[in-house]
């Protein structure tokens, strides 16, 4: 597993990708298997949903210690990485029937590749968060020194 898979929790490569399938898949026949999938696929779009919750609040600070004459570089900087962070949290919520485009097996296949899209998609909108909040920790602290 490359460094960037291990940080971003992402299998990208390929024969990676199919031993993930494998263990999520296991001895589980079509259906089991599909209902499995789309459960993580569920529980991705919920944990979408709470870190938008979060990127807002995080946005209005932004906004205040814009109002508040904050160092604007970083605070600016934080702002933009939560609108790119909370576009990506937004891309996960958005419906998608693109699993469902095929039958038997590639259902579980296609209902795979969503959950990692999703799973991809939602570790870079937390560290871009993460970033936004460390950006704005400097900000204040730039702004009391």
């Amino acid at each position: 597993m490359s460094i960037l898979s291990a940080i971003l929790g992402f299998p990208f490569d390929k024969t990676e990708r199919e031993r993930v399938y494998r263990n999520l898949v296991g001895d589980k026949d079509g259906a089991q298997a599909l209902a499995y999938i789309l459960t993580g696929v569920q529980h991705n779009t919920e944990k979408a949903g709470a870190l938008l919750a979060a990127q807002g609040m995080f946005a209005v600070a932004c906004v205040f210690a814009l109002d508040h004459g904050w160092p604007a570089a970083p605070t600016l900087a934080a702002t933009f990485l939560l609108l790119a962070g909370a576009l990506l949290a937004m891309s996960i919520l958005r419906s998608s029937a693109s699993p469902f485009l095929g039958a038997g097996a590639e259902l579980t296949r296609n209902a795979f590749n969503l959950l990692l899209m999703r799973m991809l998609r939602f570790n870079l909108a937390l560290y871009m968060t993460f970033l936004s909040v460390v950006l704005l920790a400097a900000a204040a602290f730039a702004f009391v020194r």
